[in-house]
């Protein structure tokens, strides 16, 4: 079972030594909370070692100038991203039917942030809610066979409701595909000095461990 860094040397050590390569961890949280920053702290890591990473970006989010703060050399970590702006489900869609030939063996991540926007926007407006429903199981099942077959870490971040039943409590959207899909769950919470993450699920670690931190300009920091 190899490793990949976060990004930062207190979440590597939080997590046993990064993120696992053969996998998919999902980031989930509610907005603002600090998941797309965790997956450019990985980004930069990578494509600074010289690795290509694919990047599909579904809500618009990605800021070069936060990747300019993160990074010493920023024009080569830029040349190794590749980038996807799908605006629909559709587009989401293609890019995943057509993902296996970017795959060689100079990709060292891939990131989609956020994987459930588009689906959700596109269960709002579809009455083919089995056919949505089993799109995004596909485009999980490849990323699976991807990280399992190649060794590359895949790392997804995703939306969250309210859990009415369960007070103060969240859930993901795309409920058990993701939860299935993915052998690392971590919950990012907001606190009003710093951030959380727990550790929801993980296949050699102890579930409901914590880490929290705070986002500063060349990353995270760890808050005691």
């Amino acid at each position: 079972m190899g490793k990949i860094s976060t990004g930062s040397s207190s979440l590597d050590l939080f997590l046993q030594g990064g993120y696992d390569d053969d996998i998919i961890t999902t980031v989930y949280g509610t907005s603002g909370a600090g998941k797309t920053n965790l997956c450019l702290l990985a980004v930069v890591k990578v494509a600074e070692s010289g690795k290509k990473v694919i990047f599909i970006d579904t809500e618009g989010g990605i800021a070069i100038e936060r990747i300019k703060q993160l990074s010493n050399n920023f024009h080569q970590v830029l040349e190794n991203i590749i980038f996807f702006h799908p605006v629909n489900f559709e587009e989401q869609k293609e890019i995943f039917e057509g993902i296996r030939s970017l795959i060689t063996d100079n990709v060292g991540l891939i990131v989609v942030d956020s994987i459930s926007m588009l689906y959700r926007l596109e269960l709002g407006r579809s009455e083919e809610v089995y056919e949505v429903n089993s799109s995004l199981g596909k485009q999980i099942g490849v990323l699976v066979e991807i990280s399992r077959r190649r060794k590359i870490p895949v790392l997804l971040t995703n939306q969250v409701y309210a859990d009415f039943d369960k007070r103060d409590q969240v859930k993901m959207v795309g409920g058990d595909l993701l939860k299935y899909g993915s052998k690392c769950l971590l919950e990012l919470q907001r606190f009003e000095n710093c951030r959380g993450i727990i550790l929801r699920k993980h296949r050699s670690m102890p579930e409901g461990i914590e880490f929290k931190f705070k986002i500063i300009e060349k990353g995270i920091e760890v808050v005691d």
